[in-house]
């Protein structure tokens, strides 16, 4: 990524994405989520600073809560600390996206083979729906991508295996701002819908191998057009 002057994210720069706390939750937890859905969405981009001060006027806590999210977000690569200095978003590192890739690869195959094995199909009911509303033409790329994780985790839920979803999730912020990136290109959405479906198909038909075979080919498309994606947004991402 270029030397360039980290811009001031405060609460100011928020301003038109309000942000509520919850009384039910740990109010931690709840700054480290949005912070990280608005990272991952790249309404954050690399190199900006994080104002601590700033972002616990806006979410209307102490300091605590917006320090301990960053400590969090530290750990999942998505923020860098530098004590008594400043915060700022991490660059997307190209070896990270490789490094997720190999394990959600290897999780989501194990999942795919796990649900076509299994007679109770009734399970991916969720995932099935979630495709359906993935087809709304009138859905924005934000909705979209959401949409997208939820159908992946669906299958995750529906296979038994909600605690790796977890663990994925830990790890895909790189993945998932490269994936951003992706969405707008023309055909990628549909795309994306096709292969969803095909996946549903063979896990129904009970058919393991063509099952994992259109798993790797929806997953594929990350790495077979990193090059290009880093081609085209040099600013956001690291050596």
């Amino acid at each position: 990524m270029r030397h360039k002057t980290p811009i001031d994210i405060s609460f100011q720069a928020l301003e038109g994405t309000p942000f509520t706390i919850s009384r039910n939750r740990p109010a931690a937890l709840q700054v480290y989520e949005d912070l990280r859905d608005r990272i991952v969405s790249l309404s954050l981009l690399p190199g900006h600073s994080l104002s601590r001060a700033g972002l616990a006027e806006f979410y209307g806590v102490s300091q605590t809560p917006v320090r301990e999210a960053f400590l969090k977000l530290e750990k999942d690569g998505l923020v860098e600390v530098f004590p008594q200095s400043k915060t700022l978003i991490a660059p997307i590192s190209a070896q990270k996206v490789k490094a997720t890739h190999f394990l959600r690869t290897s999780l989501e195959l194990e999942v795919a083979r796990t649900l076509a094995q299994t007679g109770k199909k009734a399970k991916i009911a969720p995932a099935i729906e979630i495709l359906q509303q993935q087809k709304n033409r009138d859905l924005a790329t934000e909705a979209f991508s959401r949409l997208d994780s939820d159908f992946h985790r669906a299958l995750f839920m529906a296979a038994g295996y909600g605690d790796l979803w977890s663990l994925l999730r830990d790890h895909s912020g790189h993945l998932d701002r490269v994936r951003q990136l992706q969405l707008p290109t023309p055909g990628k959405i549909e795309r994306v819908i096709m292969q969803h479906s095909k996946i549903i198909d063979a896990i129904h038909a009970s058919d393991v191998a063509l099952a994992e075979s259109h798993v790797r080919e929806h997953l594929a498309g990350s790495l077979q057009e990193l090059d290009s994606i880093i081609a085209r947004n040099e600013d956001l991402f690291g050596a």
